[in-house]
């Protein structure tokens, strides 16, 4: 906004014509005054003139709204009563479908058919064809019945014989109650014939063996026109409807017809009303077919198909309009009379009412212009602030960046002379600064930073031993801790940072439930997750105590990590929301309610799961479940000096590109000085016209976000001209690029500014072969 926009709103001024108005009103409202002041009775007739106007005018209003009230009461009252009838008669034609379907698994159960090859061998005859013919016949919402083999063969088909070769595991009902051994039965989405076009639902009944495994299924096929015929024959009023929906909002039948049938729609208001209650009556201000509606919607009982009887709200409402039209215009006949006899001086007062009004609303349009003036430029600030935080953070990795990589060239010709050497301390000074500073913008940027896991085989073993120092440290001397650690592990597949974050979040939660001391034992084992899970929860190989896998596990092999301690224990209502993020049982300040969860994160994220058993007064143990890794564990690295780093790799050409000189610069220096040769470019344009040459160019570390090509983009393009190039990239403040925006292409890998040179070596010797 200019200056001169804020001008015209702080400083108001009347407008040209309001001055002329008020002083033609005010001769005329003078008199009028001076009349009241000296005439009681015309005071009192004036009172009495209004409020008898406001008599008729109230006595008229209440009795149009109590009759429009009324009017919708009946109306939603007549639809509620016979959506109720008809939906216990949708409800009866689907028990009667479900009854016959029970009535034929009851039937295989009671002769013994427990298998799959059972089921297939002794109902594919004719005599079953006759026996689900009959069934069939005499019930007119039934259009067939089938039976299904367990890899979703047709089996037999009350509608013809012999049965065509088809198949039905794509269909909905078939992924659904495979993988469910309690269901009972499903009803499918709809679907239309391609030869007739009838629309037809499926209700599937599960065939199950003694101990639940699959069998097959018995499906009957609901026809929708049966509900489409039922509801036509009703002759229901004109504006009138009723339709027939699945629960998500797929419409299965209505009347009168609409070219819907099948489709799922954004219906949101029965949804939400069927979440509080079965059944409920609401008004839409635009229906599917257009016009408003008034809808009684209820649930099936057994059923998840909802029953809508509907009425236009203007046909519901026509004969309140004829009897309203009547009652105003008596209304209005009636304060003729008062507003003819007052009507000279409400036109005055009208007048000055009026322009005290105006003047109102325009003060208070100006105040709503300035509030939304301010929230606009709050918002603005706002989003400005947002845009500036994502660049001071690429900005200020850059820096922190050159002067760390800086600080390390200086620190390497520091004379190691002791603590009291100046310039070795003020080095040191300086790169703790830059660690705080790099702390600094990681907080700055923490709501939009998430977890990226790095799985690859673990020896967890030596890992859980490699952490026993840091465990020491942390519980205290009041924790006795102790391992029972398989001797045969396997590799796990996880990232190991991860893990051992894991591991610390379950050990202090165990601290803090050990006040007065105590013992915490971390053990593991190799454990396997049969198809049907364990035979008991409790089952634990005896060497080490680690609890076997629940049962919800895929079936496979794992390695079992837990986490023993001897505390205090949770009650059942506490367990079973530990790992709901923030809930925590600690005081204000001890917790933040997200350890757990992150524990149970990162076992789901990487293909297992996590149990938690406890009891109040005998302890708690957490287990963490992971998938077994085919390939053998990777050794950790030696070292991570720089010499170590990059011996053996002499005549490495490395191609160095970022668009920031400072930093091109400061990671020029530290691959020279690892005996690294190095080709710098400015942009992915210099970077690309290097490729396209015959330079002989072993590795590429490239910034990621720079202007034109990303960094991503860069090397996918590398990779298409020399596909096995390596690829290390660097991001000062690349997460939006790394959440999604461009995947990353195998063989590469994303170090984050500012890193030590030891990483940055470290990095490029795993990346070189």
């Amino acid at each position: 906004m200019n200056s001169t926009e804020q001008g015209r709103v702080t400083a108001p001024t009347a407008p040209p014509s309001s001055a002329p108005a008020l002083e033609s009103a005010r001769p005329s409202g003078m008199r009028w005054t001076q009349l009241l002041r000296s005439s009681r009775p015309l005071r009192r007739l004036l009172a009495g003139g209004i409020l008898a106007v406001l008599a008729v005018a109230g006595a008229t209003a209440l009795i149009v709204v109590q009759a429009h009230d009324s009017t919708l009461q009946r109306v939603k009252s007549e639809l509620e009563t016979l959506d109720l009838l008809l939906a216990e008669t949708t409800s009866r034609s689907f028990q009667t479908v479900d009854l016959i379907l029970a009535s034929i698994v009851d039937q295989l159960a009671a002769e013994g058919v427990t298998t799959s090859a059972e089921y297939e061998r002794s109902r594919s005859g004719y005599n079953t064809y006759e026996m689900l013919k009959a069934k069939a016949t005499g019930v007119p919402q039934l259009d067939a019945i089938t039976m299904i083999a367990a890899d979703g063969r047709l089996i037999n088909f009350s509608r013809y014989f012999p049965i065509p070769p088809v198949n039905v595991a794509d269909r909905d009902y078939y992924g659904v109650l495979k993988n469910d051994p309690g269901g009972r039965s499903y009803l499918s989405t709809p679907v239309q014939n391609r030869g007739n076009g009838e629309w037809t639902v499926y209700l599937a009944h599960r065939v199950s063996g003694p101990s639940g495994e699959f069998v097959g299924l018995v499906l009957g096929a609901i026809s929708l026109d049966y509900f489409q015929n039922l509801y036509e024959s009703l002759q229901i009023s004109q504006g009138s409807a009723i339709s027939l929906w699945r629960r998500d909002g797929t419409l299965l039948a209505r009347y009168p017809t609409l070219p819907l049938i099948g489709e799922k729609l954004p219906i949101k208001t029965f949804t939400e009303i069927l979440r509080q209650s079965d059944s409920g009556v609401y008004e839409t201000p635009a229906a599917i077919d257009g016009p408003a509606r008034i809808v009684a919607t209820r649930l099936l009982r057994d059923y998840p198909v909802v029953v809508n009887v509907t009425r236009t709200k203007g046909q519901a409402l026509d004969d309140w309009h004829h009897q309203a039209w009547i009652t105003i215009a008596a209304g209005i006949l009636c304060e003729l009379a008062l507003i003819a006899f007052l009507w000279g001086l409400a036109r005055q007062f009208g007048a000055y009412e009026a322009f005290t009004t105006a003047l109102a609303e325009r003060n208070q349009a100006i105040e709503a212009r300035r509030e939304a003036e301010a929230r606009l430029n709050q918002s603005q600030k706002m989003e400005t602030l947002g845009q500036l935080t994502g660049g001071i953070a690429h900005d200020f990795n850059n820096l922190l960046q050159a002067i760390g990589s800086a600080l390390y060239l200086i620190e390497q010709k520091v004379p190691k002379d002791g603590a009291r050497n100046v310039l070795a301390t003020s080095v040191r000074l300086a790169t703790e600064a830059v660690e705080r500073g790099s702390a600094l913008t990681q907080h700055l940027l923490a709501f939009s930073r998430r977890q990226h896991l790095e799985p690859r085989p673990v020896d967890v073993n030596a890992l859980i031993a490699g952490m026993s120092g840091l465990l020491g440290r942390t519980l205290g001397g009041t924790v006795a801790v102790s391992t029972a650690l398989q001797d045969d592990l396997w590799p796990a597949l996880v990232d190991p940072t991860q893990l051992e974050m894991a591991l610390l979040n379950l050990s202090v939660n165990a601290r803090d439930a050990m006040p007065g001391g105590g013992s915490l034992c971390i053990a593991t084992a190799n454990l396997h997750a049969p198809a049907a899970g364990p035979k008991s929860p409790a089952d634990a190989p005896p060497a080490t105590g680690v609890p076997a896998p629940p049962g919800d596990l895929p079936p496979g092999d794992y390695v079992g990590v837990s986490v023993r301690d001897s505390g205090t224990g949770m009650d059942e209502e506490v367990a079973a929301r530990a790992f709901e993020p923030f809930f925590t049982t600690k005081e204000i300040g001890r917790g933040t309610g997200l350890g757990l969860s992150m524990v149970h994160g990162l076992s789901v994220q990487s293909g297992g799961g996590v149990r938690l058993d406890s009891r109040p007064g005998l302890g708690t143990t957490v287990t963490i479940y992971l998938p077994r890794a085919e390939a053998p564990s990777s050794a950790p690295r030696k070292s991570d000096n720089a010499d170590d780093v990059t011996a053996g790799t002499p005549d490495v050409q490395v191609l160095l590109v970022d668009d920031d000189v400072l930093v091109r610069q400061a990671v020029t220096a530290l691959l020279l000085q690892a005996g690294l040769r190095v080709t710098e470019a400015s942009d992915t344009a210099q970077a690309l016209a290097v490729l396209a040459s015959d330079a002989p160019i072993d590795l590429i570390i490239s910034d990621i976000a720079m202007p034109g090509m990303n960094g991503f983009q860069l090397a996918a393009s590398a990779r298409a001209r020399r596909p096995t190039l390596p690829v290390l990239l660097m991001s000062g403040y690349a997460e939006p690029l790394l959440n999604g925006a461009a995947p990353l292409v195998p063989g590469a890998c994303v170090l984050s500014k500012p890193f030590k040179p030891e990483q940055l070596l470290a990095e490029i010797r795993a990346l070189l072969p």
